[in-house]
Order: C-alpha cells, then structure tokens, then sequence
C-alpha cells in the first residue's frame, strides 16, 4: 500500500474520528487516502484557524488532535496554535505535506530549491515535543506510532511530522516497517509514601489543582482525596472551572484570583501541588514568599519545570496519571482529621465580598447568560476584558467547561476553537469574544454557518481593545495609542456581519435588553454593547 493509505488506515486503528485541514499540493496524496475514509475531515478556512481547532477538540475529547495541510505558508500559518498546545500542554498531531525530498534544499546553504519550500522542522522545534521530516518510508510506522504516544504521555503537547510527496506515494510492505516500543508504566511507591506521610504529620494541609489534572481526567480522584482528607482544595486559573458546587473548593489563586484561596496557600503548613507551573501570576516576583508557612510538595511531569525554585519545596517528577491512582490506592493509610482547618478556609471564601465589576452591563449580562446555558455547556473564550468578566461574573455549573488559551494568550483562538469542542461533543457551544480578538478569526463564521452548527458567538463590544488600554491607563497615564476610536482602532459593525454570514442575530444595548437573550440551537451571534474601560 501506499505511506499516505498507511497513515489513514493507522488513524482508523486508533479510533480517530476528525481531522482538520487545508488542501494542497503538498498533502495531496494524504488528502486522496483521506477522501475515502470513514474519518470526518473539517475544512476551516485558514491554517491558524484550523490549529486553534485542533487545539480545543484536544481540549474537549482528552484524545490527540490532528490537522494537515501543505508546506511553505500553510506550516507556517500554523505556528501560533503549535505554540498553543504547547503552552497549554494540549496533545496534537501535525502533519505538514512537503515537496518531493528529491527536490528540496537539504543541506545546501540556499534559501530555496523548490516554491514553498521552507524548514518547518526547525521553525517549531524549541514549541514541540518532537518535530522530524520523515525520509525513510519504512519510518512511518514508528514515527506514528512515537508521535501518538508521546503527544499523549509525559506532559502533553504538540508533535510534528514533515512528510514530503515522494514519501507520501510510495509503497510499502507491512512487515517491513519499523516500530516504536511504548515505555514500561512507572511506579511512584515512595513517592506516595512521602505524600501520605506529610498529609498525616499536617495540620493545616492544602491541595492545588492544575492544568495538569484537567488534562489527565483525574478531577474526581483528587475530590475524593480531598474528602477522605477534610483538605481544601484551591485550583490555578485553567482549572478554576473544576468543583463549581464543591464546598471543599475555596477558589483559585493568583494575581487576578480570589482573596481566599490566596491567604490558604499563606496560612496552611502543607501546600500540595498537581500539575501547576506556579508561574508569575499565580505566585508573583518573590517566590521566596508564596506559601512561606508551608512545606511544598510539587508534583509535576515536566523536570525542566521543577528546576524553577521556590520556598521550602520537595520535588516529585511523576506522571499523574500513575501517581494518583497509585496514591488513591493507599488511601486508608491517611488519617482523617483537618475538619476545624477545613471549616477556618470555608469561612474565608463565606467572608470574600464579591468583587464589584465596574462594567455593570458586562456583568449583570454574564450573570445572566449563565442562568440560561445549560448544565453541559462547554464554553470558549478569547483574550481581552471579557475574560476578566466571565472569571468574575458567569456563575459556572457543574460538568460546565471553560476552555481558553491561558499560557500562550491568544486573540483569535475563542472562534475557531469553539468548532474543535463541538465536533468533540456534538452539542451547542457558547463562544464568548470581543470586538477585537474576533476579527483576527472572522472567516470561521462561514464555516459555522457553512455546516449549520450550533454555536452561539457572544461579542462584549466595549469599542475598544479594553486589557491594553488598562495597560495604558496605568502605566502611561492614559496615553491611548491604537487602543481606542480616537487613536486609531475601530471595531466593525457585527450587525452587519452576521448578516453577511447567514447568523442569527441579537443586540444587547441596555439592561432592559439582556433578559431577552436566547441561546439558539443555529449560528447565532450575539453583540453586547459595554462602555469603554475608562
């Protein structure tokens, strides 16, 4: 058979159901072995768009997401949302169709041998786990094959195959492929003994929920060491959306976080770590002072991230995923106690006054919205001030998801990654913008109106682009420069564009207007006007 019929019949085997990608020359062969395949392949209309894409089916599905398209500008169009998955450890498969290895450069010193020729490989190398050009026909099956297992395990991420044209069309025989061997399963024993005997020796114990959690699926083992334990539980603002209705849950920390949740991690004389980067907003310039009463263990998958210091620490580089169980499994050698210390921080987050939002329209509108979404929704948001609102005022449900670009912090993901998520669940999506970061992803309404899916688009129009203006504001005394209608920014008529892409259409003007929001089962996109952050 053909390397490109080998690469579908492989994703078959492993029970891929979507793809996303853009034709051309380069990932012809692929796009053929593709067109008669039972996998679903979705056509966005720019590479970036199809990345971000991938990057929230990942999100959405725990499963590798994968997206194809052709050399030259199509790879590299892609970079922003590789450098995503890569931030937000998001496991996905690129594959990038290359001219005929016969004709490119190789390792002469030219810019170009052949048009869209250009070195992929190491653009995105230092934001992938593995990127390679695959010259061996033979190779495929074991780059494939290392290619799903480690976008998966370890910390996950972005890979990236470069398969030229002639590799793609020539043929090969099963049997003489070469293969990848997956590594034993690792046993963390001493590692859960450490654990268990710090949580029994605490009396004032707290658990911080990752990044690294969601992505491992381990939510409920985490609550039900928290139970067993009376341990609050803080998350970081990724997982924030974890154990809405949980009373042990006393909120999540940082900068921007909640009041509570930041005077646990200063009071308690335990601070347990899961997969958090503990990363400037979460603990600030003086690290020496995060949680300066407690004896931190961090638990992280990554080595390169424990290298980053802090007060009083033991490091544990495990993966999660056999750490946990493996802790969960042990459980009754934890003593059960902590209940007068667990009570003290429920009355912390009982006392935290609501913040007071200073744009009363954007939050009485997201307050609103979240007594109408349902309890399954899953929801998108891009960068700008309406993340600020939706962290503050949409009162999130249980089994409700949150997904964002939280390390790279992208403009433009919200849009395109909404159509990831509702190909994974195959229910309606609520995707939350604003009047800036929408336009850089635009062209994705016509996909969505294209197909018919259900994604209800929400527009916070504030008229200007709010965060760096904040920026501004502070630092330069209110010297708006690109910011503003008066300085050189101005956001479209939405109106208008939802017209052009065949959108329902809704507009949000005053108070009197947000109790007649619907959420609509079609395209629909919603336009609220708020004032300026002035």
């Amino acid at each position: 058979m053909k390397v490109s019929d080998y690469i579908i019949k492989f994703f078959e085997e492993n029970n891929v159901t979507d793809i996303f990608g853009y034709p051309g020359v380069g990932c012809g062969h692929l796009m053929n072995s593709l067109s008669t395949s039972k996998i679903k392949t979705h056509l966005l209309y720019h590479e970036q768009a199809e990345s971000f894409a991938v990057c929230g089916y990942a999100q959405a599905t725990h499963k590798i997401g994968i997206a194809y398209t052709t050399s030259g500008p199509g790879g590299t169009n892609l970079v922003t949302g590789i450098a995503n998955a890569f931030c937000d450890s998001i496991p996905t498969l690129f594959i990038v169709g290359d001219k005929d290895y016969s004709s490119l450069k190789k390792e002469k010193n030219i810019r170009q041998l052949t048009s869209q020729e250009i070195d992929i490989v190491n653009i995105v190398k230092p934001i992938t786990k593995i990127s390679i050009m695959v010259i061996n026909k033979n190779d495929i099956a074991y780059y494939l094959e290392k290619a799903f297992y480690t976008a998966l395990n370890g910390r996950p991420g972005p890979v990236l195959l470069d398969i030229p044209s002639d590799i793609q069309r020539a043929e090969i025989n099963e049997e003489e492929l070469i293969h990848f061997v997956t590594p034993d399963k690792y046993s963390y024993l001493n590692e859960v003994n450490l654990i268990i005997s710090r949580i029994n020796k605490s009396l004032k114990p707290a658990l911080l929920v990752g990044n690294g959690i969601k992505q491992a699926q381990l939510e409920n083992e985490i609550l039900t060491l928290s139970k067993k334990c009376n341990i609050p539980i803080l998350t970081t603002l990724v997982a924030f959306d974890l154990y809405t209705n949980h009373i042990n849950k006393i909120g999540y920390i940082g900068i921007d976080g909640d009041i509570s949740a930041n005077q646990v991690v200063q009071e308690c004389d335990l601070f347990i770590t899961f997969g958090a980067r503990l990363n400037f907003k979460q603990v600030c310039n003086n690290r020496i002072k995060f949680g300066e009463n407690a004896i931190i263990i961090r638990i992280d998958v990554d080595k390169e991230e424990l290298d980053v210091e802090l007060h009083n620490e033991i490091k544990i580089c495990a993966d999660l995923k056999y750490l946990i169980p493996q802790l969960i499994e042990k459980l009754d050698f934890i003593k059960e106690k902590n209940k007068d210390w667990l009570q003290y921080c429920l009355n912390l987050k009982k006392a935290q006054a609501k913040r007071e939002s200073k744009n009363k329209i954007a939050a009485l509108f997201m307050n609103e919205l979240s007594k109408i979404v349902p309890q399954d929704s899953f929801i998108t948001v891009d960068v700008g001030s309406h993340r600020r609102w939706v962290m503050s005022d949409f009162q999130f449900k249980e089994n409700q998801r949150l997904f964002q670009s939280s390390g790279l912090v992208s403009m433009g993901y919200s849009l395109p990654a909404s159509i990831g998520v509702y190909y994974a669940i195959k229910r309606p999506v609520i995707c939350i913008n604003g009047d800036g970061g929408i336009m850089m992803n635009i062209q994705e309404m016509e996909f969505i109106s294209r197909e018919r899916i259900p994604i209800n688009v929400i527009v916070m129009n504030n008229h200007c682009l709010g965060d760096i203006m904040e920026f501004q504001k502070k630092i330069f005394n209110g010297n708006y420069f690109t910011t503003t209608e008066t300085s050189g920014y101005r956001s479209a008529n939405f109106e208008k564009i939802a017209f052009a892409f065949d959108f329902k259409y809704q507009k949000i003007l005053n108070i009197d207007d947000i109790k007649k929001i619907k959420i609509k089962n079609e395209p629909t996109l919603i336009e609220v006007v708020v004032p300026e952050n002035i």
